[in-house]
């Protein structure tokens, strides 16, 4: 399947249409010239976009992007849209994030996919990368940086090359404090308060057994109610210090959206859809929304869940959503 044809213009009755994925092939209503068939490597010569974030002020999108041959960051200043480099690294990106003091971007390395993620900060500018939290052989996985942007929340092997550890670094001190030690199943930050107080990790015992943990006052809060059965929490988010949204499959076939309140230490299911799966979820601070994506069978749909009003609209159903 080619995909979508553009017509790129008209002459003289002849139509010059272009192939999405490949722009080699012109079709004219004589041809002059005898062209021999594209070679099977020029459709392996492809364009990806793996990642992006756009600056605070929205002014600034960055991508990640191999349009040079390999894959490097590259920077947009909106509303112009023609990319320039940021970066040379010539490896793909493991997270992404802006700062919300908007001073630097966040960013993961690995190198020619070893999978041993570095963490770097670069200038929204571009050029020299300062490492943050870099140790040869290891892994640091970007979790949180707080509004301030002075403290860093990430999960490393350093300390624990089988379950993981979860840390938080002060840029501005360069002190260290471990979070939560990995035991029993490998650990990973997945949210963490405005007030810092609570911060949820989870808990991956096996590919359909992940559980979640809400660590608040040193102890340890599961999300879901007690149980031997197993089942997934995918995504989390805090839409106050003492709120938590989050998608799970708990007690069900198909995930669904559920709030844990950690005043009343109360668990409740907020929203389920028939033979749907809620795989993406986002928390819209300003307007008090969440977006959800859900999959059912190949369409993806995307909803806006108002906090307020505990209701629910869709925006969009397509084949296919591409999630941050």
């Amino acid at each position: 399947m080619i995909g979508c044809i553009s017509l790129f213009g008209l002459k003289e009755g002849k139509y010059y249409l272009f192939p999405e994925v490949s722009r080699a092939h012109i079709f004219k209503g004589d041809d002059v010239l005898k062209f021999p068939m594209p070679d099977v490597e020029q459709f392996f010569q492809t364009l990806g976009i793996k990642d992006f974030v756009i600056s605070p002020t929205e002014e600034q999108l960055i991508i990640s992007t191999n349009i040079n041959g390999h894959y490097n960051l590259w920077g947009m200043d909106l509303p112009n849209k023609y990319p320039y480099p940021l970066t040379f690294q010539n490896q793909l990106t493991h997270g992404l994030h802006y700062s919300k003091t908007g001073d630097f971007i966040l960013v993961g390395f690995d190198r020619d996919g070893d999978e041993n993620i570095q963490l770097y900060a670069l200038q929204p500018c571009g050029g020299n990368l300062i490492p943050i939290r870099k140790a040869e052989g290891e892994k640091h996985y970007f979790s949180h940086l707080t509004n301030d942007g002075k403290r860093l929340y990430y999960t490393s092997s350093v300390g624990n090359a089988t379950y993981l550890n979860a840390y938080c670094y002060n840029l501005d001190t360069q002190e260290e404090e471990l979070i939560v030690e990995g035991t029993d199943g490998g650990i990973e930050i997945m949210a963490v308060s405005d007030d810092e107080e609570s911060i949820i990790y989870s808990k991956h015992f096996s590919n359909s057994n992940t559980r979640a943990f809400i660590r608040r006052n040193e102890q340890d809060i599961s999300l879901t109610p007690p149980s031997e059965e197993e089942h997934m929490i995918t995504e989390v988010v805090f839409t106050s210090d003492d709120t938590v949204y989050f998608t799970t499959n708990y007690g069900s076939d198909f995930s669904y959206l559920a709030k844990y309140n950690l005043i009343t230490n109360e668990y409740s299911k907020v929203l389920e859809l028939e033979k749907e799966d809620l795989t993406t979820l986002k928390f819209d601070k300003f307007k008090n929304q969440l977006y959800l994506i859900s999959t059912s069978g190949v369409e993806d749909r995307l909803f806006v869940y108002y906090l307020m009003k505990e209701q629910t609209s869709q925006k969009a159903c397509c084949s296919r959503i591409c999630r941050p």
